[in-house]
C-alpha cells in the first residue's frame, strides 16, 4: 500500500494496541508515549509484559516496545490490515514511514524514554526485595 492510500482506521484497535487502556505520559512529535498503570502495571512488570505505546492520534496508529507480549519485538498496528513487526526500532520505523508517510520519533530521542520507562522499572522490580 502506498502512504497516500492509508486510510486513518476506524473505531478502536483491539487490544493491546488500544490506547484507551494506557495512560499519557508524555508527548514525543506527534505521538503520545503511554504506559499502563495501577494494577495493569502490577500485572504486566514481573511477567515480562511490560512496555510502552507510542500512538499517533491523528492517524491511529499504534507501535509496542518489545516484551513477552510482542515476542520481543517493536509491534505496529495496523500494518497491511494487522501486525507488522520488526527486531529493531528503526527498521520498523521504515515500515511505518513506507505504509504511512509518517515518521516515529528519532531512535535517539526515544530510545532514552524507553530505557528508563521501561527497562529501568523492569530492572528495578527484579532488584526489589520480595
Amino acid at each position: 500500500m502506498r502512504p497516500e492510500e492509508a486510510r486513518v482506521p476506524e473505531g478502536w484497535p483491539p487490544p493491546p494496541h488500544d490506547p484507551r487502556e494506557r495512560e499519557l505520559a508524555l508527548h514525543l512529535d506527534d505521538w503520545q508515549v503511554r504506559v499502563f498503570t495501577g494494577q495493569h502495571a502490577e500485572y504486566f512488570i514481573p511477567r515480562g509484559l511490560w512496555h510502552l505505546q507510542l500512538w499517533h492520534a491523528e492517524r491511529r496508529i499504534s507501535v509496542l516496545t518489545p516484551s513477552r507480549l510482542t515476542c520481543g519485538h517493536y509491534e505496529a498496528f495496523p500494518i497491511a490490515g494487522w501486525k507488522g513487526r520488526r527486531s529493531r526500532y528503526d527498521a520498523l520505523a521504515s515500515v511505518v514511514v513506507e505504509a504511512y508517510a509518517i515518521d516515529l520519533p528519532a531512535e535517539h530521542r526515544f530510545r532514552p524514554v524507553e530505557l528508563s520507562l521501561v527497562d529501568a522499572i523492569v530492572r528495578s522490580s527484579r532488584e526489589s526485595p520480595s
